[in-house]
């Protein structure tokens, strides 16, 4: 009878896979995945986070390492020994190492079944690879910079990843000068909204009072309604 209580009560993590796009050069997204990361964490959520760039998210978090995902598809490595936990036992972090993203797309999809949550913070641009996990995420976040028309990058990264996946919906992040959020946000969703059709939400500005805590919130929002639908 133990055995039944204990197999019904059984731990699930929630899987949510989160990538933080860039729709230009020189954005948080490395920061931004560290900081969802760790308040995930310190809440009691299991976290994998992974490093694409070449270990700069790595070094960030302040992760020594020497064994990638890289090693595991080209050099025999066990999947265990390139998963570092840090000091927050729910936090855990891994970094591509040699492996191209398309390479690893599998990996992502089958690690995030571990874990309540998995961030990935994606180069900027928008190539194959970056449409391919759009199409396959929970959620996505797509931050953009307020600085002069630079917000036309997010139109122009929507329109090529709705392109081949139309249901591409993030939650969009403005960063940059904080005074031009607004009306960055305004002159992005009527864009959308006139070219697109309907506008992905805007989850504010970076630099916002519990932006992070709002962020959370939202994507499992958001999730509950696709699981609903």
């Amino acid at each position: 009878m133990r055995d039944d209580v204990f197999s019904t009560q059984s731990y699930r993590p929630a899987g949510r896979l989160v990538p933080i796009f860039a729709a230009s050069d020189n954005l948080p997204q490395d920061a931004l995945a560290l900081s969802l990361s760790k308040l995930a964490a310190s809440r009691g959520e299991t976290v994998l986070i992974l490093d694409t760039q070449d270990g700069a998210l790595m070094k960030r978090a302040g992760i020594i390492y020497n064994k990638t995902l890289g090693d595991v598809l080209y050099r025999g490595a066990d999947l265990r020994d390139v998963k570092y936990i840090t000091s927050n036992e729910h936090f855990t972090a891994c970094a591509c190492g040699d492996a191209p993203i398309d390479a690893v797309l599998g990996s992502m999809a089958a690690l995030s079944l571990s874990y309540d949550w998995v961030f990935i913070a994606m180069p900027a641009g928008c190539t194959p690879a970056h449409i391919r996990l759009a199409a396959a995420a929970d959620v996505g976040i797509l931050t953009y910079d307020t600085r002069g028309d630079k917000f036309m990058r997010a139109y122009w990264m929507m329109e090529a990843v709705r392109a081949r996946a139309p249901k591409f919906d993030p939650l969009i992040l403005s960063t940059g000068p904080a005074e031009d959020a607004v009306e960055t946000a305004l002159m992005l969703s009527d864009t959308l909204r006139s070219f697109l059709g309907a506008p992905p939400p805007y989850a504010g500005h970076i630099e916002d009072v519990d932006v992070n805590a709002r962020l959370l919130s939202q994507i499992t929002q958001v999730i509950k309604r696709k699981q609903v639908a």
